[in-house]
């Protein structure tokens, strides 16, 4: 009686913070970001049968504008957004608020996946998990749920939980993660090496590639705009948030970037995660996965001269689940350590607060 009392009384607990993770989104689920535009006008271009990416690479190629850009991603949310500006215009519901909701789901699917790793494993670790998840730095400085990035972390996490377990699930969740933002792209050597058969992975990301590109296909020039808007202005971005190196140029007043093209930048964020993905699995046989993939984002991180706010949540599930398998059973120090990079991403954020875009450098 006492186990099953003690079990209810741990269910409790863990269910109240998933509910009060959820409340608290929700009352924040009719503000809008400064990328409303973008999104609503691709929803638009593409329910009346414009090529949204046009737009996208007009944009990009404005340097006298460089915070109006199109919509630069994977179609994924894009289909999102127009399935729900739709339900929008028929129930006459915000569409603000109905976009929110597949983030909302993403954002419980991340805590879900917490709980499926460490319930049984360490409870007291679970709750500081959630706690690190739920109550991020961001949402608890910013006070808003205008941002999508729950969308990415839940499928780039879930597509590790079925990396060794099933290649084709796997392979399909990291492509769906790609196509939702495509940072996870620093994962793809991590998923060839870890795989059973990598042409699982292989081909069941090409096929959810070629699903979500068929809207493009219709001719040559259709295609060839959309991948130039959602992958290759990319090549040409310009140093845009608070990108680390640059944070310590600026501050610590040390050069370390002006004297190297902001491309090899761009480059680097990825190339590095892959080389060190190769150089862990052949030469130190390190096959923990969550580790090297936590170390792949930082790599991207330490490197991109792309850094917003938000793209610090990338890390941190990955990061709280690593953390637990270093530490063991050592909660103190596991504690401390989901403390460090919530603090330090706190204050990153909080110490640089405007950030600086520098699309014409010298």
């Amino acid at each position: 009686m006492k186990n099953k009392f003690t079990k209810f009384i741990k269910i409790a607990v863990v269910a109240a913070m998933f509910l009060a993770a959820v409340f608290m989104r929700i009352e924040f689920f009719g503000g809008f970001g400064k990328d409303i535009y973008a999104y609503e006008k691709s929803v638009e271009d593409i329910l009346t049968g414009v090529n949204p990416y046009k737009w996208t690479v007009e944009s990009y190629s404005n340097p006298d504008d460089p915070g109006n850009h199109g919509y630069a991603y994977l179609p994924l949310l894009l289909y999102l957004n127009s399935f729900f500006y739709i339900i929008s215009k028929l129930s006459g519901v915000s569409f603000y608020v109905l976009s929110k909701i597949p983030i909302l789901l993403a954002d419980v699917g991340v805590g879900i996946l917490l709980v499926k790793y460490l319930y049984r494993k360490n409870y007291a670790a679970l709750l500081g998990a959630l706690l690190f998840w739920f109550w991020n730095p961001y949402f608890y400085m910013k006070n808003n749920y205008v941002y999508t990035d729950p969308l990415p972390v839940f499928l780039s996490l879930l597509a590790l939980y079925y990396l060794d377990k099933d290649d084709v699930l796997a392979g399909v969740f990291l492509a769906l993660a790609v196509a939702a933002k495509p940072y996870s792209i620093v994962l793809l050597p991590l998923f060839l090496l870890r795989s059973q058969k990598p042409i699982k992975i292989i081909i069941s990301s090409a096929l959810i590639g070629f699903a979500l590109s068929i809207p493009f296909l219709g001719s040559w020039d259709d295609f060839m705009t959309y991948l130039n808007g959602a992958v290759f202005v990319h090549e040409e971005r310009f140093v845009q948030g608070r990108p680390f190196l640059w944070f310590i140029s600026y501050y610590g007043k040390v050069e370390l970037v002006r004297i190297i093209p902001v491309k090899f930048y761009v480059y680097a964020s990825i190339l590095s995660a892959w080389l060190f993905t190769s150089i862990a699995h052949f030469f130190f046989k390190i096959k923990e996965k969550y580790l090297l993939a936590a170390v792949c984002l930082a790599l991207f991180y330490f490197f991109t001269p792309v850094l917003n706010r938000t793209y610090m949540l990338w890390i941190m599930p990955v990061y709280a689940i690593t953390m637990y398998g270093v530490l063991g059973r050592k909660l103190l120090l596991y504690y401390l350590s989901l403390l460090s990079y919530w603090v330090f991403y706190y204050v990153y954020i909080y110490y640089w607060k405007e950030g600086f875009h520098i699309w014409r450098p010298l």
